[in-house]
């Protein structure tokens, strides 16, 4: 019966804003977004140990997402209400009835704080993602734009394998693993943004950008507070295996919801070929460190006040097709797991805060390749993304165990994208690697090979796959992960 009423549920919505867009082209607004229904199948010991051959439903997410733009005439002088803009995102995921017996023992009623999601939220979803108004001016004194609501916000040029300098919005992985879209990914924020472009010089531009964002929230990971009180908890899908070290605790979030998040970025567009931008932001961690209280009954997810410091940049050598991207943050305190404990006033501690510092280095390329495409060049990515904790502490520092850190990490990554019968059919593949280190492990690699099937100007179809493989003892987050490859399909309609 639940089942019956989430799809009823997504499908009425769909039908009624279906018919609003009809209404709105008339006027000065736009209404777009999809219908999506995606499949996902993991193989439980992953394919480096059998293609395929142990094949479990993870997910069955229904989604709808539309985005609705109105552009209201309203100006007085060099300032006008240019727009306002609504995102809503609906969705149903049957997996928690089609699979009952496996996801069953997930209390309805979960939520010690406003952080911690239970079963009702990774199955239903219903949120207004997205509201804000921009408020503009044009003039003699250049241009700004001012945007308060709650809204999505992105810093830097790396997205994927690592955060860098794009620590603003939160991410929400209670519900997926990795190659999502970064906006669906990201939780949005109540804040306020002003952005200013000085006048226009003949090949210069600077631009400003300022936040404030009072709204304060951590990264997001399902229903993890199920572990409280029983060692068989956990069981949603995108939760059981990064947090079954705290089975049997009762789990609590400590966010310092009085604290504000803020900063500033500076970007200078010289000429047609470079841009380079520099930024600061005041950040409440994304990311948690745990404490354990003194009673051992208890362990509180903490999240301490960090700043990140960072610039990036793009050059366009245009003659040979090529962007080359770079980027490079510090973060003054990560929570970096140790071996032992350490005592403070919350409890014991089980990581210590570091100073992090980040670089990347990416290269776009995109060359005709006639046995593959005879219509088109094939696209091309080239990402390597190098991680340094500057304060290594050896006696403390978790060193031997599987998903610990290391002082320094390489990721190195490849994309390769193309289309065949004009567009309508479009493979990717995707790659990264994590070499392996001294005394630490063999390399880790992620693979993502994707066939997106253009069925129609508004429909259309992918299957995809997600693996891990290499060391499943090696000193990456990525080797507790080898046993997790999934297949997915997805279908989908968009307007």
């Amino acid at each position: 019966m639940q089942r019956r009423r989430g799809i009823i549920y997504v499908l009425t919505i769909a039908a009624i804003f279906v018919m609003f867009a009809a209404e709105v082209k008339a006027a000065d607004t736009t209404f777009h977004g999809y219908i999506e229904s995606n499949l996902v199948m993991r193989d439980q010991n992953g394919i480096q140990y059998g293609f395929l051959d142990h094949l479990n439903g993870v997910q069955q997410r229904n989604t709808l997402k539309f985005d609705i733009d109105v552009y209201p005439e309203m100006a007085a002088g060099d300032f006008a209400v240019s727009k306002a803009h609504l995102t809503f995102r609906g969705a149903y995921d049957s997996i928690y009835d089609l699979r009952g017996n496996k996801y069953h023992d997930i209390r309805e009623d979960m939520g010690l704080s406003r952080f911690d999601y239970g079963k009702k939220d990774v199955k239903f979803e219903s949120d207004l993602r997205e509201v804000f108004v921009d408020l503009t001016y044009n003039g003699a004194l250049g241009s700004f734009f001012f945007r308060p609501g709650r809204q999505i916000v992105s810093w830097g040029e790396v997205s994927g394998n690592s955060t860098l300098l794009d620590v603003i919005n939160p991410k929400d992985q209670s519900y997926q693993l990795f190659f999502q879209n970064p906006d669906d990914v990201k939780i949005p924020l109540y804040m306020a943004r002003l952005n200013y472009s000085i006048p226009a010089m003949t090949d210069l531009s600077v631009n400003f950008d300022f936040l404030w964002v009072p709204d304060i929230r951590p990264a997001q990971f399902g229903p993890i507070d199920s572990a409280s009180g029983s060692r068989e908890g956990l069981n949603a899908p995108y939760v059981a295996p990064l947090f079954a070290a705290v089975r049997g605790f009762n789990v609590k979030q400590d966010v310092p919801t009085e604290e504000q998040e803020y900063g500033a970025k500076v970007t200078a567009d010289i000429g047609e070929r470079l841009s380079v931008s520099a930024g600061y932001y005041r950040d409440v961690n994304n990311d948690a460190g745990t404490v354990l209280t003194p009673d051992f009954k208890t362990m509180l997810f903490t999240h301490n006040v960090q700043h990140v410091y960072g610039a990036y940049a793009s050059y366009n050598i245009t003659e040979a097709d090529i962007v080359i991207r770079g980027e490079i943050a510090h973060h003054t305190g990560e929570p970096i797991s140790r071996r032992g404990f350490e005592r403070t006033p919350k409890g014991f501690a089980t990581f210590m805060y570091k100073p992090v510092t980040r670089w990347a280095l990416m290269v776009d390329k995109k060359y005709m390749i006639p046995f593959i495409t005879d219509h088109e060049r094939t696209s091309f990515g080239f990402e390597w993304i190098h991680e340094k904790i500057n304060e290594w502490d050896t006696d403390g520092a978790l060193l031997t165990k599987v998903g610990g850190k290391r002082k320094d990490l390489d990721i190195f990554s490849f994309n390769m994208m193309w289309s065949w019968m004009q567009g309508r059919i479009a493979p990717l593949i995707a790659a990264s690697w994590i070499p392996g280190a001294h005394q630490v492990g063999g390399g880790t690699a992620m693979i993502h090979p994707v066939v997106t099937w253009q069925i129609s100007s508004n429909l259309y179809s992918s299957l995809g796959l997600h693996a891990f493989l290499g060391d499943k003892d090696a000193k990456s987050a990525w080797a507790g992960l080898i046993p997790t490859s999934e297949l997915t399909i997805k279908l989908g309609y968009n307007w």
